[in-house]
């Protein structure tokens, strides 16, 4: 079966395949300049990274079994991260314990005044994630889906993976840690950003630019499906079918845009693997997003399934 085949509505689980950080918030007026010194006011740690982010937004949003993939250090952090996993409802049966000096992987996000962020991450334990070799108690899937967090040797093995678990492929390339034609064009959408459209497409940043040139993508073969997200603006979808223009779900607040994009992907994984459409899954990706930038942080900022739908 192909990764990009539509599964059964009814089979049972959607796997996200990603990192895991431990997040560290600080809050600025404004973003220092290059050589500035800043004073920041702590704001508290919280389980992060894209991969436990999006896992976390599928479970609050799907009615069935949503497995994670990563990996995490022989460490405290790595302990109360997957005690936080699970109590999200999020099986943690594949994931793996790097070597005993490895750690958890770290975020450090710095949020101004306008809920905007600055993140850096060290990515520890993550890099030791094997997609291959990490099925845990998973026999099959709805739906599989990773993001660029992932080195790119691993990363290679993720159609693969969907295949044997008879999942349709989802993948967020976030960021472009590759451009490996095989892997693109079996992902079912794939999911980009503004820039990192740009940057796999080869073009400029300017909606316009990335919205023409996922089309002239799919049209060539490259893509099966694209889904490009424009922040406020929306979202664009391309398919074989054409394309479609995804309306933005006004936000009533912006408090904090951490994890928001996380929550659209997590939400399109979960939707999908109840057999809904892709356009709208989408349209139920951008209500999550919205919802997800009134509170602060990531998983904590994550609407349910009701609040969701009640907002699209």
């Amino acid at each position: 079966m192909s990764s990009a085949s539509v599964p059964a509505p009814s089979t049972p689980a959607v796997v996200v395949c990603g990192s895991l950080n431990v997040d560290t918030f600080v809050r600025v007026d404004r973003f220092p300049t290059a050589g500035e010194t800043t004073i920041a006011s702590p704001n508290g740690k919280a389980l992060g990274g894209k991969g436990a982010n999006q896992a976390v937004a599928a479970a609050r949003y799907f009615d069935g079994t949503v497995v994670f993939q990563g990996t995490v250090g022989a460490d405290t952090e790595g302990d109360a991260a997957l005690a936080t996993l699970t109590d999200y409802g999020v099986d943690v049966s594949a994931v793996a314990r790097a070597p005993q000096d490895v750690p958890t992987g770290q975020a450090f996000i710095m949020n101004d005044a306008d809920g905007e962020n600055i993140i850096v991450v060290t990515s520890g334990a993550n890099e030791y994630t094997v997609p291959a070799t990490q099925d845990g108690d998973t026999g099959t899937a709805a739906v599989l889906l990773a993001q660029g967090e992932l080195t790119p040797e691993h990363s290679a093995a993720l159609p693969e993976l969907a295949q044997r678990l008879g999942a349709r492929f989802v993948l967020n390339l976030a960021p472009v840690t590759t451009r490996a034609p095989d892997l693109l064009a079996a992902a079912d959408p794939l999911i980009l950003n503004e820039s990192e459209a740009a940057e796999v497409f080869g073009t400029t940043s300017d909606a316009t630019a990335v919205a023409d040139a996922a089309v002239a993508a799919v049209d060539a073969g490259l893509a099966t499906s694209v889904l490009v997200t424009l922040g406020a603006q929306g979202a664009v979808l391309v398919t074989a079918e054409g394309r479609t223009d995804i309306a933005p779900v006004p936000a009533d607040s912006v408090v904090d845009t951490t994890g928001a994009g996380d929550a659209f992907c997590g939400t399109l994984a979960a939707a999908l693997a109840e057999g809904e459409s892709l356009v709208t899954a989408a349209h139920l990706a951008s209500a999550a997003g919205s919802l997800a930038v009134r509170g602060r942080g990531a998983a904590p900022s994550y609407a349910g399934r009701d609040e969701v739908r009640a907002l699209l």
